[in-house]
């Protein structure tokens, strides 16, 4: 019998007596015995109330701490508008929100699934076989490069 033999012999040996032995263990075992899983962590740091650092966004950049939350109080949100130029930015970003918010309400949800991918080839084959008549002609062409 050649080295491996003995070896796998072996070793098929004691993995059916290793496991039998848990098995045994595990049903003629102690069942008195209290299983405990419970671990005990200390919350004591914990229990400090942490206080948030207000942060306060602006067009020069970020402010931290309590002067950009009476900055932030100040401000409320009004747009200050001090000549006639930023008057016009004002009214045509508004309306430029204003159609963008149109145009938003008027599309509709589509689900869209996926019919599989084409190479190259077939591709200009089914554009190529798909003209009409009158439409718009698709030329192929191809770089050199």
């Amino acid at each position: 019998m050649s080295a491996f033999a003995i070896f796998a012999i072996f070793l098929t040996v004691a993995y059916a007596i290793y496991y039998s032995v848990l098995i045994t263990h595990d049903v003629y075992g102690k069942k008195d015995a209290p299983k405990t899983d419970d671990e005990e962590i200390d919350v004591s740091p914990m229990q400090e109330t942490e206080e948030p650092t207000p942060v306060s966004e602006s067009a020069d950049g970020f402010r931290m701490g309590r002067e950009a939350q009476a900055e932030a109080e100040q401000q409320s949100g009004v747009t200050f508008i001090s000549n006639e130029e930023e008057m016009e930015q004002y009214q045509e970003r508004r309306k430029a929100a204003d159609e963008c918010a149109r145009y938003e309400s008027m599309l509709e949800d589509a689900d869209v699934e996926s019919e599989g991918a084409m190479d190259e080839q077939d591709m200009m084959a089914t554009m190529l076989a798909n003209q009409k008549p009158g439409g718009p002609k698709i030329f192929i062409s191809r770089d050199k490069a």
